[in-house]
């Protein structure tokens, strides 16, 4: 074959007209595919994030709620005997994030720092005056736990400590307000409502 054939044949294979492309039925079709996939796989997807959610959640309040036994036997007190009892009275032990609102939990009037009583030796506000004891056989052991974060919806974790102390029957919660939000949980109810996580240690 002459030279200049071979050439010619090189630029027709190489021509743009001679590759095909995706027609317009074809490229509808495929998002079309696409489409049906999403619509399925959203919602298993969304349900599997908030089962991760959930028990991320419950794992929290029963590691706090173990720090919580620890704490009471390593110092012979229970937390809410610390709580600093000023107008008005503090009665909430809450951990980092948003108060959620609903049914009689903690506000930024009545809560005290959980991690003043787990992380460090410092409850109430009385600057270190009223803390746990920390030497003889009963004392503050801690840290009880790494770090306190939020609930995995962005609110805090919360203990209605007050009910530990002086005879009180009234159950004691680490409670979080679950998906919603909002307690549904009243702090004298003996079982859980709504959606709210928690675990019950009184």
């Amino acid at each position: 074959m002459a030279p200049s054939s071979i050439f010619r044949s090189a630029l027709k294979a190489r021509s743009p007209s001679s590759t095909r492309g995706f027609t317009l039925i074809e490229v509808i079709v495929i998002l079309a595919v696409i489409a049906v996939l999403v619509a399925i796989l959203t919602p298993t997807v969304l349900k599997y994030i908030e089962d991760a959610r959930l028990s991320r959640g419950l794992e929290d309040v029963r590691v706090i709620s173990a720090a919580i036994n620890d704490l009471i036997k390593d110092t012979g007190k229970y937390p809410g005997s610390m709580l600093d009892q000023t107008a008005p009275a503090n009665t909430f032990l809450c951990g980092p994030g948003t108060l959620a609102g609903g049914a009689t939990w903690g506000t930024t009037t009545n809560c005290e720092s959980l991690s003043n009583h787990l992380v460090i030796n410092d409850p109430g506000v009385s600057g270190g005056t009223d803390n746990y004891p920390s030497s003889g056989k009963f004392r503050w052991r801690g840290p009880y736990v790494q770090g306190l974060q939020e609930d995995p919806w962005g609110n805090a974790y919360q203990i209605n400590a007050s009910t530990l102390v002086g005879g009180n029957t009234s159950p004691t919660w680490v409670i979080s307000a679950g998906p919603d939000g909002t307690f549904q949980t009243l702090t004298t109810d003996t079982a859980l409502a709504g959606d709210d996580v928690g675990i019950r240690i009184k």
